[in-house]
């Protein structure tokens, strides 16, 4: 919760929609809903290029670096409750489970840094030679947009994730588009990841009667919305990332140092009958006896990010995509960082839809061509060195912050003698350059 608002406007907030209470029809979903976040719809975006399958959308990739920026997820909390206020979360001052409890909780996942810096990792087994690297800042940071309450007691115990989503939404569209939904009820526990028109979600019916559990549990299911998969073999949904997803075994998103290889604890995983086989690794999934602290395992006080899953983070919020489960769209408004630039050292194309948050460099002789979505942050820009060219063909380029718009493309000044040449910036197939600050010569 932002320490920024003011308590009597917070209570106000509160109170507003204790006495407020607008209820909202049942409609049936169809397949043509459209949803809240729409990705490019370009005929050129295919994730087929060479720079996507090799760099882009490897999550080792966006492993954070000690001078990048910092990211905010904002996530927005939504209570559904009885009429008398009883129940798991209530709008008052009562300390065991009133507003000081709530604020206890969500302080203790965004004001303490514990959705931002890992712990080290602890192990209760010990494989030779397995050295995991450890990278304390995992460069994103959540914050809590607004609380807000729902007296609705058939809402308050439904199992029906769509029904809370449209209700929110008949209430007030702007709060789903707010920040990722996070929805307490009294449904059953004590949490999952849900969606809701193409974006994250999460329901959860956790009480503050453990606040320890409680935010290891909801550091856990924004996990799931990154497209983290548990560390233990998977049994009842989630996902497992120790299965790989069924993927196989030491694919682009095998999670190497968090499971380490030729584990002695698993040379019995082949005569395995009742879990799955992941050779030709043979490493241990996360289970008692052999448990470490990982974020995603099923411990009360798990702390620790592997780079490579915070890696996986990062990049859910760079593309669109549904392993990321559309986090993107629910990041916080940021200026383009201008001194951690992102250098292209060799002709790309990027076919994929992306969003940038730091300053793009062509490098002096280099060509990037945009045939999707490039979207970048506030006063960010694209520079090209002596000789580097921009081709839009059939792409955009534009920004993805709603509050202020990209700087544009920087050209290398020309002197006065020197003779005129074509655009390094061209436009061709329908590729357009939008919401930029600056005027640029742009060529056909």
């Amino acid at each position: 919760m932002k320490r920024k608002i003011s308590s009597y406007f917070f209570y106000f907030i509160l109170f507003f929609f204790c006495f407020h209470n607008i209820s909202a029809q049942r409609k049936v979903q169809t397949t043509e809903e459209v949803k809240l976040f729409e990705a490019s719809t370009s005929s050129s975006c295919g994730n087929s290029s060479d720079p996507y399958k090799k760099k882009y959308s490897r999550q080792s990739f966006y492993v954070p670096q000690k001078n990048d920026q910092v990211i905010t997820l904002k996530i927005t909390i939504h209570i559904f409750k009885p009429l008398n206020d009883s129940g798991k979360w209530q709008m008052n001052d009562n300390k065991v489970n009133g507003m000081p409890a709530l604020k206890f909780l969500l302080d203790s996942i965004t004001n303490g840094h514990q959705e931002r810096y890992s712990a080290k990792r602890s192990s209760s087994y010990k494989v030779e030679n397995f050295n995991s690297p450890y990278i304390h800042d995992s460069k994103i940071r959540y914050e809590i947009t607004n609380v807000y309450f729902y007296p609705e007691p058939a809402l308050y115990t439904t199992y029906s994730d769509f029904a809370l989503f449209e209700h929110i939404e008949k209430v007030d569209k702007s709060r789903i588009e707010e920040g990722m939904p996070l929805v307490f009820n009294n449904s059953t526990g004590p949490g999952h990841l849900s969606s809701y028109k193409g974006a994250s979600a999460i329901v959860t019916t956790i009480s503050s009667f453990d606040p320890v559990f409680g935010r290891s549990h909801l550091l856990h299911e924004i996990g799931h919305a990154f497209g983290l998969g548990h560390t233990y073999i998977n049994g009842t949904g989630g996902g497992s990332d120790w299965q790989n997803f069924n993927g196989a075994c030491g694919s682009d998103d095998y999670l190497s140092d968090v499971f380490p290889n030729n584990n002695p604890a698993c040379q019995h995983e082949r005569e395995a009958t009742t879990k799955p086989d992941n050779a030709p690794c043979f490493s241990c999934y996360e289970s008692t006896p052999d448990t470490s602290n990982n974020l995603m395992g099923g411990q009360r006080y798990n702390r620790w990010m592997s780079p490579l899953q915070m890696g996986r983070r990062l990049r859910a919020l760079h593309l669109n995509s549904n392993a990321g489960r559309n986090l993107r769209h629910f990041v916080k408004d940021m200026e383009s960082d201008h001194k951690n630039i992102w250098t292209i050292n060799e002709n790309e194309t990027w076919d994929f839809d992306i969003q940038v948050y730091k300053d793009i460099l062509v490098k002096a002789g280099i060509t990037l061509t945009i045939k999707c979505k490039t979207a970048l942050a506030i006063n960010g820009k694209i520079k090209l060195e002596s000789g580097a060219k921009l081709i839009v063909d059939g792409g955009e380029i534009t920004t993805w912050c709603k509050t202020g718009n990209w700087l544009g493309v920087e050209t290398p000044v020309k002197k006065k003698s020197a003779k005129i040449t074509e655009s390094p910036i061209k436009l061709i197939n329908g590729g357009t350059i939008n919401k930029a600050k600056m005027q640029m010569p742009v060529g056909k």
